[in-house]
């Protein structure tokens, strides 16, 4: 090859490679923020979020957190279920935070000592954690107490099918019923025996928020559809299946992994390490997602079975509850599917 070819070759290359980078002076069109106010909002008491360590290393302990204004006498309950093998309270710091800075008491119980736990075992070690929690909360009457006519269960893979399982036999475990339950990706991955025979008999009474996401392939849509499907006691109108989607159009892009609920604090840091915390740390962040899917609709939920407000944007297929914001630019997220 002669080299005069041979330069114009590469500068071709050059030009072709240049043209792929992004201009310098452009704007990066970026996701949407937390909204100043509304469910998912920055509209937060005046409130820091007191932190109790009741982790004693255990199949049954437990993490607390609870608003610190004294003047908050009174508050619901949210009862915080981990994916399996995230039980560092830090892979769910900013959910966590943002559920207390609402006014809400939120018992996160670590219900497996080790990756080896039984899964059989999920369940009831849930249920003990929780009257521990009610047990130590009552013997400080400073703290604010549990309003238990309103408690909810948030559950993220597998900890979405104990807060189901709670669910649909509270009276079983010695727990309160919930009001709502919101699980996120719900999962028994290959260990099934912590899930229950039948859901069919689900109260009726209860309303349930099932979040998927679209490019899963940890969990898969499989118990959420069985859930949906088998809870023929629960009214279509108290149920609301959701699939949260990705879209690239800005940056960072918007991502529908298995991981999405979870959302990054080191502020909430126990310590504790494995490779599902591990990789739950480097792989996850705070974003759109959360403030306008997990966070949005489980605000809506509780406001919904608390106050009878919020309910067309929990629920029904309705441009609030489907809506993702925009990006910097205008353009709409995409939204969520629901059915």
């Amino acid at each position: 090859m002669h080299l005069r070819s041979l330069l114009l070759i590469i500068a071709a290359i050059l030009l072709l490679t240049d043209c792929k980078k992004p201009d310098r002076n452009s704007p990066v069109i970026q996701q949407p923020e937390q909204p100043l106010e509304g469910y998912g909002g920055q509209n937060y008491l005046p409130t820091a979020v007191e932190k109790r360590n009741f982790d004693d290393n255990t199949n049954l302990g437990y993490w607390l957190y609870f608003p610190s204004d004294t003047a908050i006498k009174e508050a619901p309950v949210v009862v915080f279920n981990h994916g399996f093998g995230a039980w560092n309270p830090a892979c769910y710091g900013g959910w966590i935070k943002h559920l207390v800075r609402k006014g809400n008491i939120v018992i996160f119980p670590r219900y497996q000592a080790t990756l080896l736990t039984s899964p059989s075992t999920f369940t009831s070690n849930v249920a003990a954690a929780i009257n521990r929690a009610f047990k130590e909360i009552a013997s400080n009457p400073s703290w604010p107490q549990p309003i238990k006519s309103k408690l909810v269960y948030v559950g993220h893979s597998y900890g979405a099918v104990i807060s189901a399982n709670l669910a649909l036999s509270p009276n079983t475990y010695g727990v309160p019923a919930p009001r709502a339950i919101i699980l996120a990706c719900a999962s028994t991955g290959n260990a099934p025996q912590g899930a229950a025979s039948s859901y069919k008999m689900m109260s009726s009474k209860l309303k349930m928020l099932l979040i998927t996401e679209e490019d899963d392939n940890t969990a898969g849509p499989t118990f959420s559809d069985m859930l949906y499907n088998s809870t023929t006691y629960i009214p279509a109108a108290n149920k609301s299946y959701v699939t949260h989607v990705a879209d690239n159009y800005g940056y960072p892009a918007i991502t529908a992994e298995h991981g999405e609920a979870a959302a990054t604090d080191m502020t909430y840091d126990s310590g504790q390490r494995n490779a599902i915390i591990n990789l739950s740390f480097s792989s996850t962040r705070i974003d759109a997602t959360d403030y306008f899917c997990y966070w949005k609709l489980t605000d809506a939920l509780m406001d919904c079975v608390f106050n009878k407000l919020g309910c067309e944007t929990a629920m029904g297929n309705t441009e609030a509850q489907k809506n993702m914001g925009n990006w910097s630019d205008g353009t709409p997220v995409k939204v969520l599917e629901v059915k």
